[in-house]
């Protein structure tokens, strides 16, 4: 916990789920045993050990989302403009502590303040606690070694009960019920007053809870507490939990004793009952108080009589609410813009996108896509970093104040203001090329935009427009795209292609390979060109089904692999001849290549094609008027991004071959950017 968001967060979360547990045992009071009334609270032990919004997996139902978006929403409204060292408005995650070291007190805000104070009072607590176990601990200490008799029946107690003797005892005054005191070794702490007369009964309790660790329970509940001290409801919470620690002891008792022996555990409880007793840190007690043994009394009372069946359903719906306590639930996966109708409309929108989570790379490429193409301000903001969310709040806003909107959050128009996210008016989407994936997961890429608009004017050439992009992964779980450039520059009628153009660029910068009388540039990159929308476009109501719209969490890429090649040699632009350049997997025998209808014979000049099986080929007439180059795309399909990605590393070849069939080179490809900054 590292400012105060986090710690509301932390003490909330134990705060609900123990109100949960509490109705849950509630209803099935008198349908669980000792046992299962006890075993419930580890969904509480979950939720405190992980106290941040941990999402492991998605479940239909998790206990996160009750209260994070609550969480997120009101950070957002205390910390905007407070400049806090510790929280940002947006996100759960904690700033430096050792900024509050080195800027003056007047400089906190209110939370940071607030903060302080909060671990001000926990070193309190905890220092109440050793204070408090530190005079325990001396006063046992003054005590005297158990006589031989009492340590004789403790010998007994033990073996006949088969557990673990309890080798340190110590005999104190001042004290009206045995208990159990220790981290590591805990004492058996005996009155002086029972010395001689101690039950057996009232051993095997103790020694029951030695065995089973309760002290170190006890431990972690005043931890819990010290952590949660303003927030009374968790001490009640932890005051419930000891009291089932005492009965499930009882029941681990009585599952031991036979008879008339049950009988007289009850009587036994009862005459402690008004014996005095405190909850000490680090200490197991048979004697809680007046009322928590008479409810013991009862439970004892129904001992066996769980109905059968009921230990099985306890211990399903136990395992289901710790699963939910560290899962997230299956969160919207559409954001509906349609229903903007003011500017007040949209800044709630905006709001509203703040916390709608982007759960994978995929998914933040098909909304930004999606965005762009629709010029929808509440759809790029899903996907707008947390560090540019203000500035491009401020930029939608003034956008949408200037634009006639056509439809919700979507604009009519392109954008007018110079800025880093804008939308273009009349605009064909040629496709996605997306460059390398990092460790990280991130992947840099570029959308490939054509502008049309130009194209009505016959005198005015056509723009082409490249805008450079990288999707990263800001916070577990959550999908940004930033927008890094764009780039600009006229389309050229004979030379179309982008990857064209860079190879060619490659080849006049001498990054190039000579293999023989060839030289070779080459490129390997992903690329998408047939991007799915997710039903928000205006075809969205052919949806029959009346399924709920949902981005697209899949991307399908094509693992692209391109050469250019430029003949050094003079033999081939003597003569004619129709040569075959193949691009294909490097495993790709000759043998494939000409059986059936692939047979290289068919080709006839200034063909091309290209094969599921990953290989493509042109076929080209050499002789005076062939200026010697050759290009080819090809490439496999991946059925996700991640995939493509690790086929661009399967092994490739490009030959070259006679229509005849005879090869006159083949070279191994390396790869290489398509794209460097």
């Amino acid at each position: 916990m590292t400012n105060l968001w986090t710690v509301l967060y932390f003490t909330l979360g134990i705060t609900l789920t123990g109100g949960m547990l509490l109705l849950f045992k509630k209803i099935f009071w008198d349908k669980l045993s000792a046992r299962w009334h006890y075993l419930v609270w580890l969904v509480l032990l979950v939720r405190a050990v992980l106290p941040e919004n941990v999402r492991l997996f998605s479940t239909g139902f998790a206990l996160n989302n009750i209260w994070m978006e609550g969480m997120k929403r009101l950070r957002g409204i205390v910390e905007m403009g407070r400049n806090s060292l510790l929280s940002a408005p947006f996100g759960m995650e904690g700033g430096d502590l050792s900024l509050l070291k080195s800027t003056p007190v007047d400089a906190w805000s209110v939370t940071d303040i607030l903060f302080v104070v909060y671990l001000a009072g926990v070193v309190i607590m905890l220092a109440w606690d050793i204070v408090i176990y530190g005079k325990l601990r001396r006063k046992i200490k003054k005590g005297r070694e158990a006589s031989w008799g009492l340590q004789e029946k403790i010998r007994t107690t033990a073996e006949k009960y088969d557990l673990p003797k309890q080798e340190r005892v110590k005999v104190c005054g001042g004290f009206e019920t045995p208990f159990l005191c220790g981290f590591f070794k805990p004492v058996l702490v005996i009155p002086e007053s029972m010395e001689e007369t101690i039950d057996e009964k009232v051993l095997l309790h103790e020694m029951l809870h030695l065995k089973h660790h309760d002290v170190l329970v006890n431990f972690a509940l005043h931890l819990l507490q010290a952590l949660n001290w303003f927030n009374p409801f968790v001490y009640w919470l932890c005051h419930i939990i000891r009291n089932d620690s005492e009965a499930l002891c009882d029941q681990r008792a009585l599952e031991r004793l036979e008879g008339e022996e049950k009988r007289d555990y009850g009587m036994l409880l009862l005459g402690m009952a008004d014996r005095r007793h405190a909850s000490r840190i680090g200490t197991t007690s048979m004697a809680n108080g007046a009322k928590n043994i008479k409810t013991r009394v009862r439970r004892i009372a129904d001992f066996g009589r769980a109905p059968r069946g009921a230990a099985f359903a306890a211990g399903c719906i136990t395992v289901m609410l710790c699963l939910a306590s560290v899962s997230y639930a299956y969160e919207p996966k559409y954001f509906d813009t349609s229903e903007v109708e003011t500017k007040e409309d949209l800044e709630f929108l905006l709001e509203d996108a703040r916390y709608f989570d982007v759960t994978s790379p995929e998914m933040a490429i098909s909304i930004f896509y999606e965005a762009i193409y629709e010029k929808d301000l509440g759809k790029l903001a899903l996907t707008v970093p947390q560090a540019e969310f203000e500035t491009y709040r401020a930029w939608a806003l003034q956008e949408y104040g200037e634009n006639r909107k056509a439809f919700g959050a979507q604009l009519a128009e392109g954008t007018k203001a110079d800025y880093k996210y804008k939308f273009y008016e009349d605009m064909r989407y040629d496709g996605l090329y997306f460059f390398g994936q990092e460790e990280d997961g991130s992947v840099k890429g570029m959308l490939h935009i054509i502008d049309e608009t130009d194209a009505c004017y016959n005198d005015v050439p056509v723009t082409e427009r490249f805008l450079y992009f990288r999707v990263l992964e800001e916070e577990k779980g959550n999908w940004s795209v930033e927008v890094c450039k764009e780039d600009s520059w006229l389309f050229d009628v004979n030379n179309p292609s982008y990857t064209t153009r860079k190879l060619k660029e490659k080849m006049e910068n001498g990054q190039y390979t000579q293999r023989g009388d060839w030289k070779m540039a080459e490129v390997s990159y992903c690329f998408v060109w047939n991007m799915q929308m997710s039903g928000g476009n205006l075809f969205s109501f052919m949806n029959l089904g009346n399924e709920e719209p949902q981005f697209n969490q899949t991307l399908s890429s094509d693992a692209s692999h391109a050469v250019l090649l430029e003949y050094t040699g003079t033999e081939w632009k003597e003569k004619e001849e129709i040569l075959v350049l193949y691009l294909c997997p490097a495993e790709m025998t000759e043998e494939y290549l000409w059986d059936g209808d692939r047979g290289m014979r068919s080709y006839s000049p200034n063909g091309s094609g290209s094969s599921s099986d990953g290989s493509s080929w042109c076929s080209f007439r050499t002789g005076k008027d062939w200026d010697g180059s050759l290009t080819e795309i090809g490439g496999v399909w991946g059925e996700s991004l991640n995939e493509a990605f690790d086929l661009l590393e399967n092994p490739y070849e490009v030959r070259v071959y006679t229509v005849q069939g005879e090869r006159l080179a083949a070279f191994p490809m390396k790869g290489g950017a398509l794209y460097e900054e």
